[in-house]
């Protein structure tokens, strides 16, 4: 078959047509061999012959003229790396190559570099919908008083502009002041937090080998008891899944005043490779049943967006763009401690291909030329591919995107599409659910 793939569920065998974005009920993969059947089977659900030669073309969407409109005037977001130190030594995090180095200068951001990056934005953004300022690290909080200063700027500097703050800490170091200061501003806290005592402290320590769970939780504790409401509506927490999902680790985090959770899967990092826990390895995911934990079947409908938005288009194109590719220099931008402009804080910031501009002459249309030329040639494969449509590839993994990647990625989708086709798509209460989802 051709971008077609034969889906098991539990309510029976569906055949799905990448190239037509269509499933239908099956009898049998035996039953597909028959002329007879697989005739009255395309003529009985107006399906394409999936026996016949096709291919995507792999293209992205916006053309020069669209982009460098968007890039003048909607902007939405500038990410500042405010500094590359940090309290704790986490053992997957990607800098730990950089804290080992005695001869690696780690690197802080000016106020003078902050306040042009926020210029930049707001020259940038008058035609977004979306204004943003994100704070992150290493641990931002090392630099509160920048911080401070940066939202004092945009109040003096920019007092009609009301752009939303966010930063990703580790909470350590959040005590009441602190609180009060992200309270009164309205940011959205990203917080990194492993699970209970044990989880959180067997990679999440400090540069003595320190447990943080208790620092931690103390400053989740202090966010929390001064004001509720707030804590409910603005902080979540980012999981790195090192070792699958327990039961304990999910009831932990639904304990913890029931906030938004991200469950993120281990980058695993060439220094972590070397340090981490052999009997990680040997840990079998435990069953869950995503319906008995909140945290679980939220990501999980959260994910099911795609699928939604994909069976629901009303003009089904043959011309794609695999992965979740933001647009490069709008939705993200990283800047890094000197200002240059990075897509995103996901990628290696040392790799010359992600670096598309600076804080001072903008964004350079020539680098994104290049690396959008770049990332098509090495998607080009991704035109013979049934699960094209929902890879989650992005900028972060063009670059090591090899035949294990785009093995794991077919094998995942084939379970979340069978679980949209025989759990969400007859259930029209969920479907109705799942497309009120905001992914802002």
């Amino acid at each position: 078959m051709y971008l077609a793939k034969t889906i098991k569920t539990e309510s029976g065998l569906y055949i799905y047509d990448a190239l037509s974005n269509k499933f239908a009920l099956v009898n049998s993969e035996q039953d597909l061999l028959d002329d007879k059947y697989y005739a009255a089977f395309l003529r009985d659900n107006d399906f394409r012959d999936v026996k016949r030669k096709c291919e995507f073309e792999v293209k992205y969407p916006l053309s020069k003229d669209e982009l460098t409109d968007m890039f003048n005037k909607k902007v939405k977001s500038i990410t500042l790396a405010l500094t590359e130190q940090c309290n704790l030594r986490c053992k997957y995090c990607g800098y730990m190559a950089k804290y080992m180095d005695h001869n690696y200068h780690i690197k802080e951001m000016t106020k003078e570099t902050a306040f042009k990056a926020i210029d930049f934005l707001m020259k940038h953004s008058q035609e977004s919908d979306v204004c943003n300022i994100g704070f992150y690290g290493g641990e931002p909080l090392l630099k509160i008083n920048l911080i401070k200063e940066c939202v004092a700027y945009v109040k003096e500097r920019y007092p009609f502009r009301q752009p939303t703050y966010n930063i990703t800490t580790n909470a350590t170091l959040i005590e009441e002041k602190i609180a009060i200061f992200l309270i009164e501003n309205n940011f959205k806290i990203t917080i990194s937090l492993d699970g209970p005592y044990r989880e959180q402290n067997k990679y999440r320590v400090d540069r003595k080998g320190n447990a943080s769970y208790k620092n931690v939780y103390r400053g989740i504790e202090i966010l929390y008891q001064k004001d509720p409401r707030y804590f409910k509506g603005n902080v979540n927490y980012n999981v790195v899944m090192y070792n699958g999902i327990n039961r304990k680790l999910l009831e932990s985090l639904e304990y913890l005043w029931k906030s938004d959770v991200t469950l993120i899967d281990l980058f695993e990092t060439e220094y972590f490779k070397k340090s981490r826990d052999k009997s990680d390895e040997e840990s079998v995911d435990e069953k869950i049943d995503e319906k008995n934990f909140d945290i679980v079947y939220r990501n999980l409908l959260l994910n099911m967006k795609k699928y939604q938005n994909a069976f629901n288009e009303s003009d089904v194109n043959k011309t794609i763009f695999p992965g979740g590719f933001c647009v490069p220099g709008v939705r993200k931008n990283f800047i890094t401690a000197d200002g240059k402009i990075i897509i995103c804080e996901k990628v290696d910031e040392r790799q010359e291909l992600f670096r598309i501009g600076d804080i001072y002459n903008g964004i350079d249309m020539e680098r994104v030329n290049k690396l959008m030329n770049e990332t098509e040639k090495r998607l080009s494969k991704c035109k013979h591919c049934w699960a094209a449509r929902f890879c989650n590839i992005c900028f972060m993994d063009v670059l090591s995107m090899k035949q294990e990647y785009c093995d794991q990625s077919k094998e995942n989708i084939e379970k979340e599409l069978g679980y949209y086709i025989s759990r969400i798509s007859p259930d029209r209460e969920l479907v109705n659910y799942i497309a009120n989802i905001s992914l802002i």
